[in-house]
């Protein structure tokens, strides 16, 4: 073997060896940022209800701050307007306030939550479970027909059984 053809097959080598390292550390960066893209996912969603748990918690304040200026007396005609208006005001955060609970029991959320009921009480229960107390409705669950993955396959249940004798 001559050095030219030494010398060529150690280029070729070192061109192969290179490749290699190059596939290697790109199929790794690849999975890291597949595992990055599902964990902001995650906490993406959880920031979202921390958002929106403060937003509940900002209208429950301006609820309360209303209420102490509707529970003193009434001192003439246009005092009653403008206490009447902030009931209505008080009606509507509150329905506001109920949709943001509803949309983040809908995203498949139940965090726990602390309650003050009207004795003074502190309690911690579930979100669901004080809308429930609270009287607001929440769209049923599609229970019926539910689908999930496995493997390749996707299982279907709830379905209707088409009465022949099948083997699948």
């Amino acid at each position: 073997m001559d050095i030219v053809t030494a010398f060529a097959y150690f280029i070729l080598g070192i061109i192969t060896g290179a490749t290699g390292v190059i596939t290697l550390a790109l199929m790794a960066a690849k999975r890291s940022l597949d595992k990055l893209k599902k964990d902001t996912e995650t906490n993406g969603k959880k920031e979202s209800v921390g958002s929106r748990m403060k937003k509940v918690k900002d209208i429950t304040t301006e609820q309360l701050d209303l209420q102490s200026q509707v529970l003193g007396p009434q001192k003439n005609a246009l005092h009653g307007r403008y206490k009447n208006g902030l009931n209505g005001r008080i009606k509507e955060l509150e329905l506001q306030k109920a949709d943001i609970l509803k949309s983040i029991i809908t995203d498949g959320f139940d965090p726990e939550i602390t309650v003050v009921d009207g004795a003074g009480v502190v309690t911690t229960i579930k979100l669901s479970e004080f809308l429930a107390n609270s009287g607001i409705i929440l769209p049923p669950k599609d229970t019926k027909s539910s689908t999930k993955q496995v493997g390749k396959f996707t299982v279907h249940k709830g379905g209707k059984d088409d009465g022949g004798n099948t083997t699948h």
